[in-house]
């Protein structure tokens, strides 16, 4: 029999009607095991959803070699398809999961990784597969990239102020590890017949003088059981809190401010530079050094990224966002320099231990600047509030009230906006080898952003006499 204390009633998950995190008492007997409950269960699910929507990157990296007939520009546009359709779904995930309820929608929404895990199973199956259809398996990769919208807003109700910020650096940097584990995982799942006769026969894969079977069907069908089991385990285990009707008008509201806007820049500079270059890393790197086999490599950044957003909020508390987000910024847009130099070119070969090196740095300093520029939007918003409780003569509670809410809407915008960084840095790099036939354009526009972005963090956040240093 399921508890009731909590006034909870059950339908699929347990619908709690009071929760009081603030009220030390309820949150030590009653509110924290609950609370620690759906955060595991929130952290596994956001993890598989990451897996899900970084897999393709690692597919399609294969596909020329077991026999699809694939442009270097189609390539890069299969890999930029799933952070664009990850991007539109926050939108639609940012304010649903309140309405349908935080743990029904934490399960639903995990059952529905389902298509994309099985849709890769069987495209890769078949060559003759056409282009449009392998669009629309890479587009429902996709499916994976809106959870961090809801999943992270669900589960910063259930903690008071005092360990918001441990539960969603649980669930941000271990949801994040997704990326690296996936392309850790996807080239070791897909050397061996790891379902035997179920999953289909194995493919030829070929390259240069190296020829060997492969099951890269693994690479989707490996994360259903999974899938199924947190799928389920959320839809028995899982609380839905009372209803907050968040609605589509709250991040309207705010895309009107232009803080909202310049938080989006930094935001976009360095989570838009983690999942984009984690997407196109592995093509970037094969077209670059093609005699060096590149996935033994291809999870370190992303790892490195995902374990120092921690880190970045630290920084950020401590020295300060605006500094903290400069400081990232001006690494990557050095470490892009030495990824330029490192580049091979008509007389020489180029360095792959350094191009490898600075990709490090890069995935590091994003990582880092995730974290500080992340909690640049709750800081504004309050220190705004209380601006405008002083001037007013309002009440500093009901001013901090409005101040976090407005910055939860910001920050909304700010992971939606963001996202598309994932689509706009493989896709940059399509083009880039469509109209000049190099890669070298590309660079350089991520380098003039990021000294824009040094420019922003600098006179808005960082310099002493700035509007809202923080």
């Amino acid at each position: 029999m399921r508890p009731n204390y909590a006034g909870a009633s059950s339908t699929v998950t347990i619908r709690i009607r009071r929760w009081e995190p603030e009220n030390l008492i309820f949150w030590l007997t009653r509110g924290k095991p609950l609370a620690l409950r759906n955060l595991t269960l929130s952290t596994l699910a956001l993890h598989l959803n990451f897996n899900i929507w970084m897999m393709w990157s690692m597919v399609v990296v294969n596909l020329p070699a077991i026999g699809f007939q694939l442009t270097s520009q189609q390539q890069f546009l299969l890999v930029s398809i799933p952070p664009l359709v990850g991007a539109l779904m926050r939108v639609l995930y940012s304010w649903v999961w309140s309405w349908v309820g935080g743990g029904l929608w934490l399960g639903l929404s995990t059952l529905l990784l389902v298509l994309p895990a099985f849709g890769v199973g069987q495209v890769v199956q078949d060559i003759s597969a056409p282009f449009p259809l392998l669009l629309l398996v890479a587009a429902s990769c996709g499916i994976g990239g809106g959870a961090s919208a809801s999943h992270l807003s669900n589960i910063s109700f259930f903690f008071p102020k005092s360990a918001k910020g441990f539960a969603m650096g649980i669930n941000a940097g271990f949801g994040n590890l997704g990326v690296s584990v996936a392309q850790l995982v996807v080239p070791l799942v897909i050397a061996v017949p790891l379902f035997g006769a179920w999953s289909g026969p194995p493919q030829i894969w070929g390259q240069g003088g190296s020829v060997s079977p492969v099951w890269l069907q693994n690479a989707g069908l490996v994360w259903l059981p999974l899938v199924l089991l947190v799928g389920v385990l959320c839809l028995l285990y899982a609380h839905d809190l009372p209803k907050l009707r968040i609605t589509p008008r709250d991040q309207w509201e705010m895309m009107r401010h232009p803080h909202t806007w310049y938080i989006c820049l930094l935001y976009m500079g360095s989570y838009g530079t983690f999942l984009g270059f984690a997407a196109a890393f592995p093509l970037l790197a094969h077209a670059m050094f093609p005699l060096q086999d590149v996935s033994p490599y291809a999870f370190i950044g992303p790892m490195l990224a995902a374990l120092s957003r921690p880190l970045g909020g630290w920084l950020g508390d401590r020295v300060g966002g605006g500094v903290t987000t400069l400081g990232c910024n001006l690494v990557m847009a050095l470490a892009t320099v030495g990824v330029y130099l490192s580049l091979p070119s008509a007389d020489e070969g180029g360095a792959f231990w350094l191009f490898l090196l600075m990709f490090e740095v890069i995935f590091l300093a994003a990582g880092i600047g995730n974290g500080s520029s992340y909690q640049l939007a709750p800081k504004v918003f309050l220190i705004e509030a209380g601006r405008e409780a002083q001037d007013q003569g309002e009440g500093l509670a009901e001013a901090y009230r409005r101040g976090g809410r407005r910055g939860a809407a910001a920050m909304n915008v700010s992971s939606v906006m963001a996202a598309f960084g994932g689509f706009v840095i493989p896709k940059t790099f399509g083009t880039a080898l469509e109209m000049t036939g190099s890669f070298v354009p590309a660079f350089g526009l991520f380098f003039a952003f990021y000294l824009l972005s040094v420019g922003v963090a600098w006179w808005f956040y960082a310099r002493r006499r700035a509007e809202m240093r923080c």
